[in-house]
């Protein structure tokens, strides 16, 4: 896996273990807990940014994964910011705005996987903006269980000192899958897997299909990490059981 980091000064503590027989050097990247997921594709791209860190399929033209860690000081109010894409200056192989043009005769929207309004109250609120960041995503579940998890996460990080969250796509061999009128090689998501964590013992993990009507809840869509690393050939957690024992259902308006 190839890494793009815009500083490492930013995203590393390195941990140095003299004990080995030569010095080895241990890295974490502080966006994910209990270590990044394992199991992309060996030509993804990892991207470490100051508000994430993403593995980026550059043939599906999607992120496998997501990694951020939202708090009360990281949210902010952005309406007047600038919510265009821009072009990853990392990754060159991403699809463009004009690939998703005529997606909304599918009832698909352009939309991010890192919400920009999650880092407004950041410096690097426009990274969210790059197209590594973005993906094609249905317009009832972007307006409805989406939107509405969404909701529930700021409320949670404006209770707790943070939350970590780990988001992704997940595909489906049915031969039903969605396309955009693009030409290049690309993958529209089937569905969405979402986990919230406050530490490692405490979380809910989510699967958000793409044809939910806008009026289901996201409470209704909860779901297993094991259901999830299944569906995605992903390791969650790779450096904990990665066991819920608490779920944060209560937390996340799910009762």
């Amino acid at each position: 896996m190839k890494i793009r980091c815009a500083s490492i000064i930013l995203f590393f503590l390195i941990l140095l273990q003299p004990t080995a027989p030569a010095q080895s050097v241990e890295y974490r990247i502080e966006h994910c807990l209990s270590g990044c997921p394992v199991g992309s594709d060996s030509d993804s791209h990892l991207v470490l940014r100051p508000i994430y860190a993403l593995s980026y399929n550059i043939k599906n033209k999607v992120a496998d994964w997501v990694a951020y860690k939202v708090s009360a000081a990281t949210i902010g109010i952005a309406s007047n910011l600038s919510r265009l894409p821009e072009a990853d200056n990392f990754i060159s192989e991403t699809l463009e705005v004009s690939d998703f043009e005529g997606a909304d005769e599918q009832g698909l929207v352009l939309a991010r996987f890192v919400p920009l309004v999650n880092f407004a109250g950041t410096p690097y609120w426009s990274d969210a903006n790059f197209l590594t960041n973005i993906v094609a995503r249905s317009s009832n579940l972007n307006q409805g269980a989406w939107y509405g998890l969404e909701w529930a996460i700021r409320n949670l990080a404006n209770r707790e000192t943070e939350v970590f969250i780990i988001t992704g796509p997940i595909y489906r061999n049915d031969g039903g899958e969605l396309k955009l009128v693009s030409a290049k090689q690309h993958k529209v998501p089937d569905a969405f897997f979402k986990i919230v964590m406050i530490d490692r013992n405490r979380g809910a993990a989510f699967i958000l299909e793409q044809d939910s009507p806008v009026h289901v809840h996201h409470c209704d869509l909860a779901a297993e990490i094991a259901e999830i690393e299944s569906l995605t050939g992903l390791e969650f957690f790779p450096n904990s059981s990665g066991a819920i024992i608490q779920p944060l259902d209560a937390e996340l308006g799910c009762r």
